[in-house]
């Protein structure tokens, strides 16, 4: 079982340091990579005396995702990490995107019995750690830093991005508009698109012979009002579910930043080469 680290073990340097110091071994906490925790978002409701502030949690919320990493951890780094977060934090079983797979990992989170119902600030020193580390890997720091003033952040990422059905003037073009808010763009992602009848499928190949797959980005107000139509109609049936058509994952959309996207699962199918489904060709 994996561990994702979504806090201050993001920061390598204040780990190792803290490894050392009780005497376990830094290997025994080994990265795999940057990982996203989908459907929760990053919450100070805890104060910690060893901090002298707020330490950072995470809370389900559809629509939200957290970013963090994903890590290999032996006997040893469990030992160490149990030691680290503490009595009053439990480790909890929760899906990772990570590499565009869904991984089960272990993580941790504040004892319900320790939870604040109010917004506890953090200590600046500890804010940075969390923001240095998520830095360090080309994460977004918007959340983690929206956390430190507030409980309930601003949703992340709010835009969708949309390359089939969903589209303007697409057959189920409509459905978004009473989701969005504001104007759709016309926006560009490294993937494919596969033909599935009278819908696309969005996949990605990781030997590096994707295309260009054209689409919109939808502004939405509410992304869990939104997803909980949107994620019927792609099928998608939640992390961990393997009878899903789709997953709603987040994605990096050029320098615009992220977005939710909806990545097909199903069997190989006929590319559609241009990569705009409003380009495809007419099946008979």
């Amino acid at each position: 079982m994996r561990y994702f680290g979504y806090g201050s073990n993001l920061h390598a340097e204040d780990l190792a340091r803290w490894l050392r110091a009780h005497g376990f071994d830094p290997g025994a906490i080994r990265e795999v990579g940057p990982a996203w925790l989908p459907d929760h978002e990053p919450v100070y409701h805890y104060f910690s005396a060893v901090r002298d502030g707020g330490a950072l949690s995470v809370r389900e919320r559809v629509g939200c995702a957290t970013p963090g990493a994903l890590f290999d951890v032996d006997d040893a780094g469990w030992r160490a990490l149990d030691r680290k977060e503490g009595a009053k934090y439990e480790r909890v079983r929760r899906w990772i995107l990570c590499g565009g797979r869904e991984v089960e990992a272990h993580t941790y989170v504040v004892r319900e019995a320790h939870r604040e119902e109010r917004h506890v600030a953090p200590r600046p020193e500890y804010a940075e750690l969390v923001r240095a580390g998520l830095e360090a890997r080309g994460l977004p720091t918007e959340q983690a830093t929206d956390a430190t003033r507030r409980l309930g952040v601003d949703a992340f990422p709010r835009r969708l991005f949309v390359y089939g059905t969903l589209l303007r003037g697409e057959s189920r073009g409509y459905l978004l508009d009473r989701y969005a808010s504001g104007p759709r763009t016309t926006a560009h992602i490294r993937g494919r698109l596969v033909h599935l009848g009278a819908y696309p499928g969005l996949v990605f190949h990781e030997g590096g012979d994707d295309g260009e797959v054209e689409g919109e980005l939808v502004e939405l107000d509410e992304p869990a009002d939104a997803f909980e139509e949107l994620d019927a109609i792609e099928d998608f049936r939640g992390y961990g579910r393997p009878d899903s058509l789709y997953r709603r994952e987040p994605i990096e959309v050029g320098p615009s930043g992220h977005a939710w996207t909806y990545r097909y699962l199903g069997p190989d199918a006929p590319r559609i080469a241009s990569g705009d489904w409003r380009r495809r060709p007419v099946r008979r």
